[in-house]
């Protein structure tokens, strides 16, 4: 086999300085990157044609992107293949990206794409964004200048559980916190609490908000909501605060306009009646008023679960699902929630299974809905609907996947997170993060898509501007659970991992990417 010539070498750090130099006999290619592709000590270079393959590893020695290298194949002719892999110090990789040219191009191009990352900085046991499928998606919060912390829980040693958060920029670059003294995952709570935990997050203009329905392990009957902030500076407040105690599950949060909170749950009231509970706070974590009920079942054998909420301009809306149709309720940052209303039904043969509302950025909201089959199994949908500002649907249902609910134990979750176009524009886009599973449930796909919002009135009101999309680069685990956040020019993803790959290869652990929409 005849290996290609390779006259390879970092020509500058900027491409623009090696305009003037002649490309015969070679191609000069160029290689950029993401933002969020950084801290990169060397980059492989793979090159192939026509049957034969060679790899190369180029040290940067601290140059920056964009960088430049020269390919020579002599004698050779058709279509050259590039694959570039960037990596950090340690070996892990942080970037890649790929490119064809011929190979009588002067010239090419390489853009490296970021690829994901562990976010949990202690390696022992599980660490995991959510172990219940009905809370995934509440796990992400961005500041308005990009700045995202997530959290998590661990496996809890000794059976004390933590919940924990650890903070990036807009990069994903790890920042600095008062709380941790450095750049590592913090503590949130104050005091243990049991595996039952389901941490969420919410973020303002200003503050950051963490909750989590918490279990005294050394009081069976101490259980409640908790809440404790987080500053600008990364500074956790000296203490979590009760906000309701009651039995709870599946807490959401989300910042209204003014800077208080919406935080809500679901309880269990005497007789086993389901119920789905909320309450303002504000940006301390104190309630701004008492505990409000938005439904409960009317006898034990209704099912009233899987809250959410989200806020737009003034609004705010709750959702959640019982008996398999979606109910909503719509409150001003001032006022009383209205009274639910049934919003979707379920169908001759489909019900509603699983449900994430956002905020729509010129007004109103979206809510993406799973389908299950409502006897038998079998895969699912994903739609999506648009909500105006009085809290009805607008325009026509837009399916983002017709391959979901493989998972005949209806494990199977996704996150929602809208973002405003980059140039002003007053529509913005929208990411989904799902994932679909085996039979037994312990292998499962994550995958996402990015939508583009139109004019509400339009036909269709949301265009996909990619297809479904694996979201991990690091395979061989399950990958499930996913939480997503918009930022100022692209989406934070994070997700529960299993493929135990280094730096953390014990158990569980919590895994991250920022993804860019096409064009940004």
């Amino acid at each position: 086999m005849r290996r290609l010539a390779l006259a390879i070498a970092v020509a500058c750090a900027a491409a623009c300085a090696c305009g003037t130099t002649s490309h015969a006999g070679y191609v000069l290619v160029t290689v950029d990157a993401r933002p969020a592709v950084h801290d990169a000590a060397s980059i492989t270079v793979t090159l192939a044609n026509a049957g034969t393959m060679r790899t190369d590893t180029l040290m940067l020695g601290g140059k920056s992107f964009p960088v430049t290298f020269s390919v020579s194949s002599p004698g050779r002719t058709g279509d050259l293949a590039i694959a570039v892999d960037a990596s950090d110090s340690s070996g892990i990789v942080v970037g890649h990206g790929s490119a064809t040219t011929p190979v009588a191009a002067p010239t090419a191009e390489v853009m490296l794409d970021s690829t994901d990352f562990v976010v949990n900085t202690d390696y022992a046991g599980d660490q995991f964004p959510t172990d219940n499928f009905q809370a995934a998606g509440f796990q992400l919060a961005a500041l308005p200048d990009g700045t995202w912390t997530t959290v998590f829980r661990d496996g809890c040693m000794q059976s004390a559980c933590n919940v924990f958060a650890r903070r990036f920029d807009r990069a994903g670059k790890p920042v600095m916190t008062q709380a941790a003294a450095g750049t590592n995952a913090f503590v949130v709570t104050a005091r243990p609490t049991s595996d039952l935990a389901d941490p969420a997050i919410a973020a303002s203009q200003g503050a950051t908000l963490a909750v989590w329905n918490f279990s005294d392990p050394a009081t069976a009957t101490t259980t409640g909501v908790a809440c404790r902030p987080i500053d600008a500076t990364g500074r956790l407040a000296a203490d979590q605060t009760t906000i309701a105690s009651e039995s709870a599950s599946v807490v959401s949060a989300a910042a209204m306009a003014g800077g208080n909170f919406a935080v809500t749950w679901k309880t269990t009231l005497p007789g086993m009646i389901d119920a789905i509970h909320m309450a303002v706070v504000k940006p301390d974590c104190t309630p701004a008023g008492g505990v409000l009920e938005l439904a409960k079942g009317a006898v034990i054998a209704d099912f009233v679960h899987r809250g959410s909420v989200a806020s737009s301009a003034d609004q705010v809306l709750f959702a959640w699902i019982t008996n398999g149709e979606l109910y909503t309720s719509l409150m001003s940052s001032t006022g009383a929630p209205s009274p639910g209303v049934k919003l979707i039904p379920k169908t001759a043969t489909l019900e509603v299974e699983h449900a994430r509302v956002v905020a729509a950025p010129r007004g109103g909201f979206v809510i993406a809905v799973s389908w299950t089959l409502r006897t038998g199994t079998g895969s699912g949908r994903i739609d999506l609907f648009r909500i105006d500002t009085l809290g009805a649907l607008g325009g026509a249902p837009v399916q983002v996947t017709d391959q979901s609910d493989g998972d005949p134990f209806n494990n199977d979750s996704f996150g929602l997170a809208s973002r405003p176009d980059p140039a002003g524009g007053q529509n913005g886009s929208v990411m989904i993060a799902w994932h679909v599973c085996n039979a037994s449930g312990d292998a499962c796909v994550l995958s996402g898509r990015i939508f583009q919002l139109t004019d509400p009135a339009a036909t269709p009101w949301a265009t996909p501007v990619t297809d479904a999309f694996a979201i991990p680069t690091t395979t061989g685990g399950s990958d499930k659970l996913a939480s997503v956040v918009g930022l100022p020019d692209a989406f934070a993803v994070v997700w529960s991992d299993s493929s135990g790959k280094p730096p953390d290869t014990a158990g569980q652990s919590v895994r991250a990417r920022v993804l860019y929409p096409p064009g940004s």
